[in-house]
């Protein structure tokens, strides 16, 4: 009985920033899952609504109408890659390095969707964020198994 006791290895502790780093990706992405989802099925809407607005400027706003416009194909993969960075943070949440990856592959991906598909140029805000979250969560990889 005590050489079983002495074979467990102990827990370790998930840092509090890895916490909060992998609840803010939660909400975000569950977030970003429902915008796939709803968006293609209130395109028109969304397209009615923009251009009643009263600031509407259509050279402004061509970008905007390309991305609610983009179609179920676009969205599909929105909504896949949003699943993957899910999926990374539930396995970082249990200290599975895996995770990490599966999350820097799928923002990565994610970045590179509206020029592929619309020719709509990265913002360098979207870059700098996703390479501070990838940044953020690689500080703990050393916490993961």
């Amino acid at each position: 009985m005590n050489e079983e006791i002495e074979n467990i290895e102990p827990q370790t502790a998930r840092p509090k920033f890895l916490s909060v780093l992998c609840i803010l990706t939660f909400v975000f992405t569950s977030l970003g899952c429902l915008s796939s989802l709803i968006t293609p099925l209130f395109a028109p809407l969304f397209r009615e609504f923009i251009e009643n607005a009263p600031n509407y400027d259509e050279a402004v706003m061509a970008e905007s109408m390309r991305v609610i416009e983009a179609g179920w194909g676009y969205y599909l993969l929105t909504l896949l890659f949003n699943l993957g960075s899910l999926t990374g943070a539930i396995l970082m949440w249990k200290l599975n390095k895996n995770g990490f990856h599966f999350y820097a592959l799928s923002n990565s991906a994610m970045l590179f969707l509206p020029t592929l598909f619309l020719g709509i140029s990265i913002s360098w805000f979207a870059i700098l964020f996703t390479a501070s979250f990838i940044g953020m969560y690689a500080v703990h990889l050393k916490v993961m198994k």
